[in-house]
């Protein structure tokens, strides 16, 4: 019966965020005249009601820096010349896909070539992969190996000290071989090869701390909690494979505040959008991070339950 329920949660936590998923209010940005931008922003909210928020922007110029900021998944552009759909790819497939059927909103009566609307990738995904299928792929190793790395120093290795040791050395380590695999092997990953590895040990360190300070904590049990908190909990609400707005609220917003949200985050700003702040990512991991070597480092200077002084039972003088 227990492996039962367990297979059924797994399951609801990673299915209800694809069977409720539905884009709300994803932002994107509009480049027209005044009048022209209260017309598309009112044909949008009536034909595709709730599913986008407009920003508007004084030019394409603008609207791309926002795009590669972070700041909208996309533009419509219409200020005179020839109408252009604005996509970014690297920032999400599904969102970019959304956006470029907003193409078919430019049209006006007259479809000359000059006219018709064309679709503009300013932020592509690496030649390697083109789909982002691996990207979306290489997060569920990363929590894997963090998930995985964390029970084996919490059950193999006695000592708080010992313990936190083979986490730094597992944090280095496998951050190093991680990039070494997905930037230069397989070529997925973009950017700078130092922060790829810096951000992907950190990763597995905020999972493995989690996991460690919780054992510490409360014993074995603690195992348990930390991957329920870490891969029923957090992950689903992560935005690896759907932006945040698809996901339903506030749970999307809520899942950046977790290991594997920030994560997701950060590495894909670090190899598409550098221009983008990323200092909010870099909080949570070593905020989880330090919070799990805390609590490790508390909880491991108490006594064993075994060498606590316990008040002997009463007796009675017969």
């Amino acid at each position: 019966m227990t492996l039962a329920a367990v297979a059924t949660a797994i399951m609801a936590a990673f299915t209800w965020p694809a069977v409720y998923a539905q884009p709300r209010g994803v932002p994107i940005g509009v480049v027209a005249p005044a009048a022209r931008s209260a017309t598309i922003t009112e044909e949008l909210a009536q034909a595709r009601p709730h599913e986008f928020t407009t920003r508007r922007y004084g030019d394409r110029d603008a609207a791309v820096a926002a795009i590669r900021h972070r700041d909208v998944y996309g533009a419509i552009v219409d200020d005179g010349g020839r109408p252009e759909v604005l996509v970014a790819t690297g920032a999400s497939t599904v969102a970019s896909q959304l956006i470029s059927a907003l193409s078919a909103a430019l049209g006006t009566s007259d479809q000359s070539d000059a006219r018709r609307p064309q679709v503009t990738d300013v932020v592509p995904l690496a030649a390697h992969d083109e789909r982002g299928a691996g990207l979306n792929a290489f997060f569920f190793p990363l929590l894997l190996g963090g998930l995985k790395g964390g029970i084996f120093i919490a059950i193999g290795v006695q000592g708080t000290s010992r313990r936190l040791l083979t986490l730094a050395v597992l944090a280095v380590t496998a951050g190093i071989a991680v990039a070494v695999v997905a930037q230069l092997a397989f070529r997925i990953l973009g950017g700078s090869f130092l922060l790829n590895a810096v951000a992907s040990g950190l990763t597995i360190a905020a999972i493995a701390a989690t996991v460690i300070g919780l054992r510490n904590l409360i014993g074995l049990h603690g195992v348990g909690v930390g991957t329920v908190v870490i891969m029923l909990f957090g992950s689903p609400i992560s935005a690896a494979t759907l932006p945040v707005e698809f996901l339903p609220r506030p749970w999307g917003t809520i899942g950046q505040f977790f290991p594997p949200g920030a994560s997701v985050s950060l590495i894909r700003s670090i190899s598409y959008f550098p221009d983008a702040s990323t200092a909010g990512q870099w909080l949570v991991l070593c905020g989880w991070t330090a919070a799990g070597c805390l609590l490790a480092v508390v909880a491991g200077r108490r006594p064993p339950a075994w060498t606590r002084p316990r008040t002997p039972p009463s007796t009675k003088i017969a």
